[in-house]
């Protein structure tokens, strides 16, 4: 035999003479946990990164979509205006502070009106045989709201009194208004006292007036104090009180009371210390 082969021999036999081997399982699992942990911090590492990438992505695209569209107000139906706030709105609008006051060239008065109305001025003096059956007369001082709507009408004038006549009560008024509505040919005649609101002309004699409503119009009828007292004095709305362009300004009635009281004329139940 060999060298080699009794140094194989011997070795063989030594191994063979050595208990078995044990595999110690602590150091396996031990190294299993350490392996575990080091491949689940890569994959935490990972998923960060790339959730990091598709925040990076999102919030770009979502800054160049601001960029490019404006903010979009909240949409919310408008309210019905109630009662009150309509009562509001015609106060604004038929405010009298920032009025503008138009002398007649043809009468002895001064009216105001709304500073962007067109004033339309007499041309003539009015006459009750030319003018009583014409609305539309070149007598009156005549009022318009701006285009694109002129669609309401303010007039202003003096009807000669026959000579001798004089105005001094409220009947005086109402007589004269029936003989006038007659001629005119508005409607109606009748009643009048009963739907007529009395007026006061200037704040502390308070000589009367009436304001009638007719079925196409509202007119108020004064005369003496500081106005001619050998003329009544007319001013209308030609619109019915519940016309749909005079809706705006609270009714025919509150814009004619306006105009009134750019006039020193006021309903009578106005408060004396309101009278301005």
């Amino acid at each position: 035999m060999s060298i080699e082969e009794r140094v194989t021999t011997a070795l063989r036999a030594k191994t063979e003479s050595l208990p078995p081997a044990r595999t110690d399982l602590s150091v396996i699992r031990s190294a299993a946990r350490a392996q575990s942990r080091r491949r689940a911090a890569i994959g935490v590492f990972a998923v960060a990164a790339v959730c990091g990438l598709v925040a990076s992505g999102v919030t770009a695209v979502g800054r160049d979509r601001a960029d490019d569209i404006s903010p979009v107000a909240p949409s919310s139906a408008s309210p019905t205006p109630s009662e009150a706030s309509e009562a509001t709105k015609a106060t604004d609008v038929t405010g009298t502070g920032s009025w503008t006051t138009y002398a007649s060239s043809k009468y002895d008065l001064q009216v105001g009106h709304p500073a962007d109305w067109s004033v339309f001025p007499a041309i003539r003096r009015w006459s009750f045989e030319t003018d009583v059956a014409n609305h539309l007369s070149a007598a009156q001082e005549v009022f318009m709201p701006p285009s694109p709507a002129p669609d309401v009408r303010v007039s202003v004038w003096s009807a000669p009194l026959d000579p001798g006549t004089r105005i001094t009560s409220t009947a005086d008024i109402e007589a004269w208004v029936e003989d006038y509505c007659r001629a005119s040919r508005n409607t109606p005649c009748t009643g009048i006292g009963e739907r007529a609101v009395e007026l006061c002309l200037e704040k502390w004699d308070c000589h009367p007036g009436l304001l009638v409503p007719f079925k196409e119009d509202v007119q108020a009828f004064f005369s003496g104090g500081i106005y001619d007292a050998e003329a009544m004095t007319v001013v209308a709305v030609w619109r019915p009180e519940d016309g749909s362009s005079v809706a705006r300004y609270g009714g025919s009635q509150r814009l004619l009371e306006a105009f009134l009281s750019t006039m020193q004329v006021w309903p009578a139940s106005t408060e004396v210390d309101e009278r301005r």
